[in-house]
């Protein structure tokens, strides 16, 4: 159909512009609720991939509800343990702050040397962003706040507790929900099926389960790597002296989460902690072999075995799915993009008015042959 033949038509012609509008209104409408939507995804995804073990509990005669309260403890007890693991090491880290910014400080005065020399930027410059980032030397004598300066602190005070209760609140909504989509999986089931007419049932049953299975499947997959991460990570970044090489290793595999841009930043966070706490140039090379073999054996030995191709989808249409995710919903946006977008292509290649799209987003020739 021709640009000509679609404006000689009016309704189409409003059509497609109240589509648009519309598509606008419900990806903004996404953003603004991002509080509310937010624990309900997280709590989604979790139950999707602990559906495999409550299933597991009531073949061993549990009922629905202790299998789902069993698989809910140990969702908290796991949850607690990582994040546990995490506090004790980022206190660390701030406890040797004060050592790592004396010792990061000769490197940053090289850096600086080298910055004047070679580029464009002037002293006065230098100054201000060093000043805009906190890496400016404290020299001036301190002075007791004013009374504005107090108001300041006092408001910031009640914003992050703010913060601080807002996030408890979710925290616990989101197992709430988990808790709820577990016991009622089978309703929700149900309920999906009756959208349908009933000689479409059973085509559209098969997607969702093949959906289902896809998220379990890169979900488990994903928490099997970052354990296989850590692990490398440490030993490597353990072998090369730095001496907070856990937390590296930690904030490693959980940016793994997000594809290309979190191996780079998981590198980049590594090299400031080797270089930081007094690393030298052989440290920086040993930091950069590690990560260059572990990301070589993640993506060509251990994502083969563990994924088996089964994700299917086009390389350019991962990043911009990461892209448009971090750009809606951020960090949560980023990780959780993948295996939305897998299953939006699973229910393309099924569904024979999308077929071109499920082509389009799957990174196979054969796909329109075989389904």
């Amino acid at each position: 159909m021709t640009f000509k033949k679609i404006f000689k038509n009016p309704v189409r012609v409003c059509a497609y512009f109240l589509v648009l509008i519309g598509l606008y209104f419900a990806v903004a409408g996404i953003i603004a609720a991002k509080g509310v939507l937010a624990p309900v995804i997280i709590a989604l995804i979790l139950a999707m991939l602990s559906v495999p073990l409550a299933r597991k509990l009531e073949s061993w005669s549990f009922s629905r509800f202790w299998s789902t309260t069993l698989v809910l403890l140990i969702n908290l007890i796991v949850i607690l343990g990582v994040t546990a693991i995490l506090s004790f090491q980022v206190r660390n880290f701030l406890e040797d702050s004060d050592d790592l910014k004396k010792q990061f400080y000769p490197t940053l005065v090289s850096i600086e040397s080298f910055v004047l020399k070679h580029t464009p930027l002037d002293r006065g410059k230098l100054e201000s962003y060093k000043e805009e980032f906190g890496l400016e030397e404290d020299e001036k004598p301190e002075k007791k706040p004013g009374e504005e300066e107090v108001k300041e602190n006092q408001k910031e005070a009640i914003e992050v507790l703010g913060a601080t209760f807002s996030f408890f609140a979710d925290f616990i909504l989101m197992f709430v929900y988990l808790f709820l989509f577990l016991l009622y999986r089978k309703k929700f089931f149900k309920f999906s099926m009756l959208l349908f007419p009933k000689t479409e049932r059973d085509r559209y049953k098969k997607t969702i389960v093949k959906s289902t299975d896809l998220v379990q499947h890169y979900l488990g997959g994903r928490l099997i790597l970052m354990v296989f991460l850590v692990l490398l990570y440490s030993l490597g970044l353990w072998i090369s002296g730095v001496e907070n090489f856990i937390l590296a290793s930690l904030i490693g595999a959980v940016l793994s989460l997000i594809p290309f841009i979190g191996n780079m930043a998981a590198y980049v966070i590594a090299l400031i902690l080797g270089v930081g706490s007094g690393g030298d140039t052989n440290m920086v090379i040993m930091i950069t072999v590690t990560f260059l073999l572990v990301q070589f054996l993640d993506t060509y030995v251990f994502q083969p075995i563990v994924f088996s191709n089964k994700l299917n989808i086009n390389p350019f249409f991962v990043i911009l799915s990461v892209l448009i995710g971090n750009a809606i919903w951020g960090i949560i946006g980023m990780v959780i993009s993948i295996p939305l977008f897998a299953i939006i292509t699973i229910f393309c290649r099924n569904i024979p008015e999308l077929k071109a799209f499920g082509y389009l987003f799957s990174n196979e020739e054969k796909v329109l042959k075989s389904e």
